[in-house]
């Protein structure tokens, strides 16, 4: 049994690399503003299920989303999730295809007493990567014009290190995230000139970013029959300030377009360690789960984020950045989860959708977004003479965020792939 635990925790570690050094070739434009593009953050089983999760527990899967879920554990449980996939983006003049892949989480869920569970995890928070060119014309001397091209670069991500604790009293439980937020971003802005008697320009801004940050949940589970419940639950936090430390530097350049390298040929400016404050959004989101136990479940979302109103960045408000919403509809069904036979009778199948409005906006244009899900639980057969329950967890995701009102649309497939290993990890034993 210990060897067969050893074995898992290789796999989901390698898993855990590959995903940290997986494709690096996204382009995603809207990442270029605010703070980023928002990580889908909800489990792989929640992601099936078109990311209902407020209302979601379960004895064996760990919900981070509303930690008073934490309540319902039984079993320690380790669990880690990966993603892949793709974008096409496009304009008025053609399209454009980029990959991603990334971890999703990683994550260890504890039960500590009966209705007392725990968890501690790592999970990435937003991700920036762009890669755009943009040529234009450009004036001097009043008379003369010349073609030139801007180039807007941007890359890093946040992190959040995580503990948490959920509580159950009765039908109704209670639960807390606290952890460290961690990260850096930087946008670069360039000029190139035509030709090489103009050094270019370029222009850096990196923001290192740090903050405890905090977020509460709560449950009520309502019976409706002996096997069958409805359970109510809502999870948020208030606007949180973050420690920034802001590096700036303006530099001439010399452009090299066989190797599409820069040289500093001298530094116009350089700023280094200028502190200020971030404003991170006021967040809440509520939702519904009804269950008939062992055979299915459906439950509704909706969650939203005060980007337009609360979110500043060294005192200034990011005009590109609205008070976003998304609605979220789910299920869940096994066919028969104690068929002695037929495997896949014991599969849970998933499905989901949701719509909302992106916390981007520009030229005053509203930004939807839409997708729909696909999933499964996977069983893996237990261990024999052991607790040892495993499951793999599959989820694909197809999505669009714009629509022929915005400067770009952009069509989004992600798949995810989640293990959880589930088992009686710290058992007092007893000799004679």
């Amino acid at each position: 049994m210990h060897r067969t635990k050893a074995s898992i925790f290789c796999l989901l570690v390698a898993l855990f690399l590959l995903a940290n050094n997986a494709i690096a070739q996204d382009n995603s434009p809207y990442s270029r503003y605010g703070l980023g593009d928002l990580n889908n953050n909800q489990n792989i089983v929640n992601r099936g299920m078109g990311g209902v999760s407020q209302g979601y527990s379960d004895p064996t899967s760990v919900n981070f989303i509303n930690p008073a879920s934490y309540s319902n554990l039984l079993l320690t449980s380790l669990d880690i999730g990966v993603e892949g996939g793709g974008r096409t983006i496009r304009d008025g003049n053609g399209s454009f295809n980029s990959g991603f892949g990334t971890l999703s989480y990683l994550q260890l869920g504890i039960p500590i007493k009966k209705k007392w569970g725990a968890n501690i995890g790592l999970r990435p928070v937003t991700r920036v990567s762009y890669n755009i060119q943009e040529p234009v014309t450009g004036d001097f001397f009043d008379t003369l014009r010349l073609p030139l091209v801007n180039r807007y670069e941007g890359s890093g991500g946040l992190y959040q290190i995580y503990g948490g604790t959920g509580v159950g009293f009765g039908n109704f439980s209670i639960g807390v995230n606290i952890g460290y937020l961690f990260g850096s971003l930087t946008n670069t802005t360039s000029i190139i000139y035509p030709g090489n008697n103009i050094y270019a320009s370029r222009h850096t801004n990196r923001i290192s970013y740090s903050s405890f940050f905090y977020k509460v949940g709560m449950q009520y589970k309502a019976k409706l029959a002996k096997d069958m419940d409805l359970t109510f639950g809502a999870s948020g936090s208030l606007n949180q300030s973050m420690n920034g430390k802001q590096l700036t530097m303006s530099e001439s350049v010399i452009y090299d377009a066989s190797t599409n390298d820069f040289t500093n040929v001298d530094t116009v400016k350089y700023v280094q360690g200028e502190r200020g404050k971030i404003v991170y959004p006021t967040e809440f989101a509520g939702g519904v789960l009804l269950r008939k136990h062992d055979k299915w479940m459906l439950g509704a979302d909706f969650n939203t984020s005060r980007w337009g109103s609360d979110y500043k960045s060294y005192g200034v408000k990011d005009t590109a950045t609205q008070n976003s919403w998304k609605a979220s509809l789910g299920g869940q069904f096994v066919p028969n989860v104690n068929a002695l036979s037929g495997y896949w009778n014991r599969v849970a199948y998933r499905l989901g959708a949701y719509y909302g409005l992106d916390y981007v906006k520009l030229n005053d244009k509203n930004m939807p977004l839409y997708g729909f899900t696909v999933g499964a639980g996977l069983p893996i057969r237990r261990m024999a003479y052991s607790n040892q329950y495993s499951m793999l967890n599959l989820a694909l995701e197809i999505a669009h965020r714009g629509n022929t009102q915005t400067v770009l649309q952009e069509n989004i497939y992600r798949i995810s792939l989640g293990f959880t290993l589930s088992d009686r990890w710290f058992i007092k034993r007893k000799y004679d």
